[in-house]
């Protein structure tokens, strides 16, 4: 081959060779001499719009059908990484996929990952101070742990001050952990009276007195929950089929409400509906 015959390219590009099954070298069915400069430049734009191994299993079919699966030269032709190129040749041979390091090595890790146990102590005095949500439609736990409350808790377990985040970042951390600060009505105390404490005493008493008595006495209590209104209504709820529901609660065909009562003794449950 002389000197005019070779590729507008690259000298020498146009005699690319690969070895067949014998062992001799041949010429290549495609060769970077029947690729013009505007379809590198496709090929090289197209290589641009893919990432990861989408990417290098691109170089590896171009480098397959115009180089014989030579990086180097798939290198000097098209641009891209010689180190790509044979990872996306080999991923090919292999059919495993690689996998990179930089999520596991890069960046700055969490607060809670780093300190595993004082997060778990953490969780463990907003557990004591929390309540799940009372329509249970998500995990969150609504707690009235502070930031600064959690700082000063930790602080007084002992731990240093260098390894406290600061109250900002101690807000972010409770987020992350699934803890809402939010007022918890139910574990506020309630304000004892006396007739209240009257009102308990006597009904202790008469089932000492119930107890300790000859004759057979029955010890019921009873309750009645929230009237339940009866019609299609969806009432928050999920369902798997095609269902419908009103979105108005004006057509209601009734309501009835629970009345449960339990014999305190064997501890038997009787649970009555009453319609209305």
């Amino acid at each position: 081959m002389n000197r005019e015959s070779a590729s507008p390219l690259e000298p020498g590009l146009a005699g690319a060779l690969a070895i067949n099954g014998t062992g001799q070298r041949a010429p290549l069915p495609f060769s970077p001499a029947n690729l013009v400069q505007e379809q590198i430049v496709d090929i090289r734009l197209a290589a641009s719009k893919m990432s990861g191994p989408q990417r290098r299993d691109f170089m590896a079919e171009m480098s397959l059908k115009y180089c014989g699966g030579n990086p180097r030269l798939t290198e000097s032709v098209f641009g891209w990484s010689r180190d790509a190129v044979t990872a996306g040749l080999g991923e090919k041979r292999t059919g495993i996929e690689c996998i990179g390091l930089q999520s596991t090595v890069c960046g700055n890790k969490p607060w809670e990952e780093k300190r595993t146990e004082i997060a778990a102590f953490l969780c463990g005095i907003a557990e004591n101070q929390s309540q799940q949500d009372p329509t249970f439609q998500s995990s969150v736990a609504f707690t009235r742990l502070t930031a600064q409350s959690a700082l000063d808790a930790l602080k007084e377990a002992g731990v240093g001050d260098g390894d406290l985040p600061s109250s900002s970042s101690m807000s972010m951390i409770l987020n992350r952990l699934g803890y809402r600060l939010r007022k918890v009505v139910k574990a506020k105390p309630l304000k004892k009276i006396k007739e209240a404490d009257a009102t308990f005493e006597n009904v202790k008493k008469k089932d000492r007195e119930a107890k300790g008595s000859d004759g057979h006495v029955v010890r019921l209590s009873m309750d009645c929950k929230a009237t339940v209104k009866i019609g299609e209504f969806s009432r928050g709820g999920l369902s798997r089929g095609d269902n419908k529901a009103c979105d108005r609660d004006f057509a209601t065909q009734g309501s009835h409400t629970p009345c449960g009562i339990v014999d305190e003794d064997s501890g038997d449950l009787f649970i009555n509906m009453g319609c209305s």
